[in-house]
């Protein structure tokens, strides 16, 4: 069985020590840090936001004065996975010296935490994750203007924060007077905060992940342990993740399915894509079952992909439920690959695609394609053989057109995906025969779930490795609804 990746670089799996903290080297950890970081590791390691403020104010105060290991007297108090707590908010404040002084490779810790992603979290609290990120998107202009909307607001205003700085602490100032709150479960009562930040330039994508956490859209939200060495045991296996109830599924009438399908590129470093177009003849045949029109655009430069999705509108119309993008191509972190061998983020995808004239259209992306380099591992005693499928080296002023949108990604962010030389990628053959099987009774949540669990039993051989598993990841989620797809053809 003759399997490739759509790779651009193939390097060994690094696991994450779980054992790398101990309270014996916290405060050489506190040495490396400034006050500021300090105070954000508090913030996102706190379990009781409510009550937080006064302490975490004491803190402050004391490390002002003596230089205190505020830290190591905090994690004293909470003897409950606080090294987990500790190392995910090292990550996310992006202290590299730390993590390179614990002997990690920031890779793999980048991969393993997702620190910029707003909808992902493992220990941490995914609501104070939220606000953190935001505290460090705020020029210092834009932080003294939030404060004073605020201060507005909450008469009289705490006393001993008019000179302070820190925004993470005067957050905790308002969940104590219960102005905003953060919860437990990652939720949030954030609308007192919302209708201010809405005031604010170039903030529509961070409030509108704040609003999940307001609308308790937990979609991505896993706040447990995931061991990278077995991928198997992945959130998507949680059935209540993407449940959704009844009366939310809407029928599709009409679609539009547009493949962009690269084999060919000029760079040698890429391969050919054996297998693609096994991959685009089912696509087909599943769409057009469904009564979809498909349009299918063949190794197109970096140009020609962004310049089909700007001309959606103009060459296809508008007048469809539902929209179907395709690209199957080599990847690399966060992109896909062009023709001519660049690389086309799939950020800037997403604005091409999510354009004003399609507000009220379905937009969902399908993309096979590696994101990383990092090879799934499960524990398997049976063999396929694998190679790699890449080098043999190996701002939007309006939110709404952002609605109804969603990414389905072939693999996890940092990961290989993999695809077989004549019958396909596992991705796209499985999606496809689960879609078909389903005719129009299953939803396509229903879909992306069975397929996620369909994939990640698969298991082959790549190069040395004898455990090669995938699993795709639900990247992006703004679905306002869950849908059904038109009815099935037997015969077209």
């Amino acid at each position: 069985m003759s399997l490739l990746t759509d790779a651009s670089l193939i390097i060994k799996n690094n696991n994450l020590n779980e054992s790398i903290l101990n309270k014996n080297i916290l405060w050489k950890i506190e040495n490396d840090l400034d006050i500021d970081e300090k105070l954000s590791v508090l913030f996102l390691m706190i379990d009781d936001y409510e009550h937080s403020f006064q302490e975490v104010y004491d803190l402050l105060e004391k490390c002002k004065k003596d230089e205190a290991f505020i830290l190591t007297e905090f994690v004293n108090k909470r003897p409950d996975n606080w090294e987990n707590k500790l190392l995910e908010a090292t990550c996310v404040i992006n202290n590299r010296q730390v993590i390179r002084k614990l002997g990690i490779s920031f890779e793999s810790f980048s991969l393993f935490y997702k620190p910029k992603i707003r909808s992902y979290s493992r220990y941490i609290n995914l609501a104070a994750k939220c606000l953190y990120l935001l505290c460090e998107a705020l020029c210092e202009d834009k932080t003294k203007l939030l404060l004073q909307y605020i201060q507005t607001d909450l008469t009289p205003y705490e006393e001993n924060l008019k000179n302070i700085d820190f925004l993470e602490l005067h957050m905790l100032y308002w969940m104590r007077e219960n102005y905003i709150s953060i919860y437990p479960d990652g939720t949030a009562k954030l609308k007192n905060l919302l209708k201010h930040l809405k005031t604010l330039e170039d903030l529509e994508l961070i409030c509108e992940d704040l609003k999940k956490r307001e609308n308790h859209q937990n979609v991505l939200d896993t706040q447990h342990s995931l061991n990278t060495s077995h991928i198997r045991e992945s959130f998507m296996e949680e059935s209540s993740i993407l449940s959704v109830e009844e009366n939310d599924i809407r029928k599709l009438n009409s679609g539009l399915c547009i493949i962009i399908s690269q084999m060919f590129f000029e760079d040698r470093k890429f391969e050919i894509r054996f297998g693609n177009a096994k991959d685009c003849k089912t696509l087909s045949e599943t769409f057009k079952r469904f009564g979809f029109t498909v349009k299918q655009f063949n190794n197109l430069t970096e140009d020609e992909i962004l310049t089909t999705l700007e001309n959606i509108p103009k060459d296809f119309g508008t007048n469809y439920d539902c929209i179907f993008l395709c690209i199957l191509s080599h990847g690399c972190k966060g992109g896909i690959i062009s023709t001519e061998g660049k690389e086309v983020s799939i950020e800037v995808i997403e604005h091409k695609f999510c354009c004003v004239e399609l507000e009220d259209v379905i937009k969902v992306v399908i993309i096979q394609a590696c994101q990383g380099n990092v090879e799934g591992q499960v524990n398997v005693n049976e063999t396929t053989n694998l190679v790699t499928d890449g080098p043999t080296d190996c701002k939007s002023s309006n939110i709404l057109p952002y609605k109804n949108f969603c990414i389905f990604m072939s693999t996890m962010q940092g990961f290989i995906s993999v695809r077989h030389k004549k019958e396909g990628s596992w991705f796209i053959q499985e999606f496809c025969n689960i879609l078909q099987s389903g005719k129009n009774k299953i939803t396509f949540l229903e879909a992306i779930r069975k397929t996620t669990q369909s994939v990640m039993k698969k298991k082959g051989k790549l190069n040395e490795t004898n455990s090669i598993a995938q699993l795709p990841e639900l990247k992006t989620c703004r679905m306002l609804t869950d849908f059904q797809l038109p009815d099935y053809q037997e015969h077209i």
